[in-house]
């Protein structure tokens, strides 16, 4: 399989999954064989702070610094969240994103207006990405049995994008590995709801 650059961001905050979503595609990553460089988080590792990892996958690849516009992927777990990453998203991105706003901390102690969902989608709209992708993972989450599974649905919505450079059923094993045994079945429900959701007509 040859991958020259493949650039990752997962986005959203703490208490999200962030490090477990980024952790199970990594791991699919590692099983194919491909090289990749992994970045540190940035961001507030408290719950509801800022969060973004980044993921560069491919021969070309060897700062794990990615660079504006050359996103090819971002899976934003938080809306507000993900349109910090604007400068990252070109025409060559796919965006999946969830539907759930989590308001910041400093909107309430500052009164600063919050936009809503469909303002956020009208902004990484006019940032023309190659896709992008809506679903209300929290819904699912809740459906596959508790909504702490919403990363699992997001990772399933990536999956079903066809954006990855991954074969079929790629995720979906390194989920498998990843997860701890009280959580996996879990997991691969709430995986699979994702991809489903990605594979209805939109």
């Amino acid at each position: 399989m040859n991958v020259k650059e493949f650039n990752i961001i997962v986005s959203g905050v703490g208490g999200q999954g962030i490090l477990f979503t980024m952790d199970v595609i990594a791991r699919a990553t590692l099983k194919l064989g491909l090289n990749f460089v992994q970045s540190e988080v940035h961001g507030l590792s408290q719950r509801y702070g800022s969060i973004r990892t980044e993921l560069r996958i491919g021969e070309n690849v060897s700062s794990p610094l990615i660079l504006e516009g050359t996103l090819d992927l971002l899976i934003s777990l938080e809306p507000l969240e993900g349109l910090r990453q604007a400068p990252y998203v070109s025409e060559r991105t796919t965006v999946v994103m969830n539907d759930h706003i989590i308001p910041p901390v400093s909107a309430y102690i500052e009164r600063f207006p919050i936009p809503s969902f469909e303002e956020v989608l009208d902004l990484m709209r006019s940032l023309n990405p190659k896709d992008l992708i809506t679903l209300s993972a929290y819904k699912l989450a809740e459906k596959a049995g508790d909504y702490i599974v919403a990363d699992t649905v997001m990772l399933g919505a990536a999956e079903a994008s066809g954006a990855l450079p991954f074969p079929e059923g790629a995720l979906r094993e390194a989920l498998k590995e990843v997860s701890s045994e009280e959580y996996r079945n879990l997991n691969l429900k709430a995986f699979d709801l994702g991809r489903e959701a990605v594979s209805l007509p939109r």
